[in-house]
């Protein structure tokens, strides 16, 4: 793949080509084999199960494989993976040579380029596994704007954007029509600067939204210091994190931060695209004088994880901040750098 860094100082455009892979930054491109092959969603059932144990009455399982960091992974074994439900098991394993093994107990597994086998237990009741490795995916990836929307990214030029200073974008715009993350932190001393977050050029206030985000792997982070970013309406923010795996809480993947967590945690693995779908109402005044609060549907990969949830306060760090009055004007659409190398394409707007 070949990219082009896009960058506008003072009128001069700047272009050089890299011949790179998947992205611009080692975050992307130095991927080891196991994270594009072993790391991901597994599908299928208990068999073997003994008679009437819950194994057998309720056969389908699920797991996920989640990097923890270079070698070290998490398995993750529920029922459902679009389902807040019970979590049948979970605990550590390692990469030995091509494989992901995993030995605890009653739990022995291996997985491999075939898929996910071996041995578990609920309840005391042992039976066999065995998954598949699956793309969930998104049935809304690759959602054409409808008809009287606004196309703020299509792949081709980021004209509809600028950074949250004004400065004109300093982010990587990939030949394969994605723009990537050019973070700040890792620009410290560039000048002109580069990076920062980007807002739109336009502004608005009801809005149906659409949006393809993936974030790489980042071995050895967590948290809130691997694969995240924001997407706000009026200040108000979607937040966006790499929370493959982890439990759903209100300043993860689908959440409204430190406010609302998400119904249920739909975040798909590390370097798979992932769709936003959001409808946003913004407050409501009369007279100078707040009469209903703004409010937001969201869906995570086709899946509503905020449904016309009154945002009831800013979704602020800092617990002062969140004081601040409802907005009463059009704003502009943000999305943020927060470090971490996140790609975005497809993204349109359509108000309302």
């Amino acid at each position: 793949m070949t990219i082009r860094i896009v960058t506008l100082f003072a009128g001069l455009f700047l272009s050089h080509s890299l011949a790179v892979g998947a992205g611009s930054g080692p975050e992307w491109t130095d991927v080891a084999e196991a994270d594009k092959t072993l790391m991901g969603d597994y599908v299928g059932e208990w068999s073997n199960a003994p008679d009437k144990s819950y194994q057998d009455i309720n056969p389908r399982l699920c797991a996920q494989v989640i990097n923890v960091d270079k070698g070290k992974y998490h398995l993750k074994f529920t029922q459902d993976h679009n389902l807040r439900a019970e979590v049948y098991y979970s605990g550590e394993a390692r990469l030995k040579g091509d494989e992901i093994v995993l030995k605890d107990g009653d739990w022995n597994v291996r997985v491999t380029q075939s898929g996910l086998t071996g041995k578990g237990s609920v309840g005391g009741k042992v039976a066999n596994i065995s998954l598949k490795r699956v793309q969930l995916g998104s049935p809304t990836m690759g959602a054409k704007p409808p008809k009287g929307a606004i196309v703020l990214f299509d792949g081709k030029d980021i004209d509809e954007w600028e950074h949250d200073d004004g400065r004109a974008i300093t982010w990587t715009l990939l030949d394969d029509g994605v723009m990537e993350i050019n973070p700040k932190a890792a620009n410290k001393d560039a000048n002109p600067p580069i990076g920062g977050g980007i807002q739109t050029k336009r502004k608005f206030k009801d809005v149906r939204y659409h949006m393809e985000f993936r974030y790489p792997v980042e071995p050895g982070k967590s948290g809130q210091g691997r694969g995240n970013s924001g997407l706000f309406f009026q200040g108000y923010e979607a937040q966006i994190l790499n929370s493959y795996g982890l439990d759903g809480l209100w300043n993860e993947l689908g959440a409204l931060y430190k406010m609302s967590p998400p119904k249920v945690n739909a975040a798909r693995p590390p370097m798979e695209w992932q769709t936003y779908d959001i409808n946003y109402t913004a407050p409501k005044y009369e007279k100078g004088k707040l009469k209903e609060n703004a409010r937001i549907t969201v869906r995570l990969n086709g899946i509503v994880v905020q449904k016309n949830e009154e945002i009831r306060h800013q979704t602020a760090h800092r617990q002062a901040d969140r004081a601040i009055p409802p907005p009463d004007k059009a704003m502009p659409i943000s999305l943020q750098d927060h470090s971490n190398r996140i790609q975005f394409r497809n993204i349109w707007v359509k108000e309302l």
